[in-house]
């Protein structure tokens, strides 16, 4: 299957839709029917994030044997991974199933990809259980401190061991202290760092274990508000312009919880309309 190169206006236009301009949605019409999977795609970005899952799904559903056009494959899972609990929300799962049963022929035929083949597989076991993805055997869902956890000092002195030009005083090396407190340490060690490298740019996955671990400590606001940084940040956007919303949430059960929520949904979703200038719009 050919991967599909957006031209230009249609990247603008998605920009737009990014940014939450209504306008730029009813523009995105005039590109369906040359790019009519991408336009799907994008207006079931913006059905999920309203809530509106039944459409969302109908239209991901038509999507689903085209998703290979997108050069990155965290598209595709993104997308297979909403689909998965928007059919668990409506109880739509036999339906999904039969989906994503006829997606593994439709691979075997054509190219045989063993690991979206296998993708397929555990988002039909999540579906015949009646379980969200991600859910199980996830280390920040729920979060739990290790059971002899180490102090922040007790890790500095180990990284210091390794690199003793290390500086707490440096911004990343307190980043490199705040990731291995959050595999090693307690979690209000971990918070701690976390709030004091706030001028650092840091992963996904840096935000994600620190909502974990508000939540753990009872923190629901700041594990919100975190969530909302991490929507405005845009690090979920970076694989292509047809990501117009935060699609990745969907896979870790802790954004999740706050998308199926419509107060803290409509709070992400207008922290994700924040246009920070940080696109490369070209």
């Amino acid at each position: 299957m050919e991967i599909i190169r957006l031209p230009k206006k249609f990247r603008i236009v998605c920009y737009g839709i990014m940014d939450g301009n209504p306008e730029a949605l009813e523009t995105l019409e005039s590109f369906s029917e040359k790019y009519p999977h991408q336009v799907a795609a994008i207006k079931a970005e913006v059905a999920y994030f309203n809530l509106k899952y039944d459409k969302a799904l109908d239209l991901d559903k038509t999507v689903l044997p085209w998703l290979e056009e997108w050069y990155y494959s965290n598209v595709s899972n993104e997308h297979m991974t909403a689909m998965t609990v928007a059919a668990i929300r409506l109880h739509r799962e036999p339906e999904l199933i039969d989906a994503l049963t006829e997606e593994q022929k439709r691979i075997r035929v054509d190219n045989g990809r063993p690991q979206r083949d296998r993708f397929c597989d555990i988002l039909k076991d999540c579906l015949k259980r009646g379980k969200m993805p991600f859910s199980e055997d996830n280390r920040n869902y729920p979060y739990h401190e290790p059971e002899e956890p180490r102090t922040k000092e007790e890790l500095w002195k180990e990284l210091t061991a390794k690199n003793r030009k290390a500086n707490l005083n440096d911004p990343d090396d307190r980043r490199k202290l705040y990731n291995h407190c959050c595999m090693f340490g307690t979690a209000k060690d971990a918070i701690e760092l976390f709030e004091s490298i706030q001028d650092v740019p840091m992963a996904e996955s840096s935000y994600q274990d620190a909502i974990a671990r508000y939540l753990y400590l009872g923190d629901r606001d700041k594990a919100l508000h975190t969530a909302m940084q991490l929507a405005t940040s845009r690090l979920w956007a970076v694989a292509g312009p047809t990501q117009v919303r935060p699609m990745s949430f969907f896979e870790d059960p802790n954004l999740r919880d706050f998308l199926l929520e419509p107060e803290s949904l409509k709070c992400i979703r207008e922290a994700a309309f924040i246009d920070n200038g940080t696109l490369m719009r070209k």
